[in-house]
Formats: C-alpha cells, structure tokens, sequence
C-alpha cells in the first residue's frame, strides 16, 4: 500500500484520474499492426526502439519505414505515401492513441524490464487493423497492476 495516501484516497483519486481520448485516431495513412507485428511477426521493438532504454516507446520515423518499404509492398498506395514524404524529407505527423497526464512518470523501459509484454498495456495489437486504444490507463488501473504484482505503490514511483 502507499506511504503517501491512505487508502481511500488513493481509491478516490484513482477514479477521478485518467485523460479521456479517442480510441481509434485517424492516422495520416491506414496503418496496420495485423500486417506488421500479426502477419509478418515484426517485433515491437523493432519500430519502437525507444521502449526497451526510456520512457516512450517512440513512433518509428518516415525513414525506419522507408527502409523496409523501399522493397516492400510498394504498389500500395499507403507504402507509396510513405516513400513520397522521404523522398521528399517530410516526417508523416502520427496521432497520439495513448496520453498520460503532464504530473505522471511512465517509463516503457523499466515495465519491459520487469517482464511486462506490450500486449499486457496495449492490447493484442498484432490483431488490430487499426491501433486503438484498450487499456484505460488510469491510476486505478495501474495500481491494480502494481498490487497485484507486488511492485512499488509509493506515489513517488510514479509522482514527480
């Protein structure tokens, strides 16, 4: 239990915190995970690089996709957007699926590092033609996590 909080504060405050967002933003091309991560086993770290050494995972750049999709599927027009805005230096401006609050502290590499798989947050995303959002990832959502894995609960863990 936290140090900070008794215990029906933390409930109460675990009910009021969370950013509502959309589920599904539209994207500035049609992307599929199913293809990527599903069909084509392409590991999540593989365009989220970030994940396993920082706090975001990190959106792959035009370029990451470029370097497959020079070769790949290049008949198709979503592939074709991506080589075009390469070819012209020109970053594709991906919408956010999942926010946090500006007071929170997430860090992608030290859940990786506790054994946490992507999916156990975002959902079978190897599954999803188009990303979504599914976990709510509100403080009470994460801290069912933490007590059940019996991972820190003190509010500076996630608190700066």
């Amino acid at each position: 239990m936290s140090r900070c909080l008794p215990a029906l504060a933390i409930a109460g405050c675990a009910a009021a915190c969370g950013t509502p967002t959309p589920t599904a933003p539209v994207q500035p091309i049609p992307f599929s995970h199913e293809i990527h991560a599903g069909q084509n086993q392409i590991g999540c770290t593989l365009c989220h690089a970030y994940a396993l050494r920082g706090p975001v995972a990190g959106i792959p750049s035009t370029a990451r996709c470029n370097g497959c999709h020079k070769f790949v599927a290049t008949d198709k027009p979503a592939v074709q957007k991506v080589n075009q805005a390469f070819s012209a230096g020109k970053p594709l401006v991906w919408e956010r699926v999942y926010f946090l609050p500006d007071h929170v502290f997430f860090t992608h590499e030290r859940h990786l590092a506790a054994g946490l798989r992507c999916q156990q947050c975002h959902g079978p995303v190897e599954t999803m033609k188009v990303t979504e959002r599914v976990a709510p990832l509100t403080m009470g959502w994460c801290l069912g996590c933490h007590l059940e894995r019996h991972a820190p609960t003190d509010c500076l863990t996630c608190h700066k």
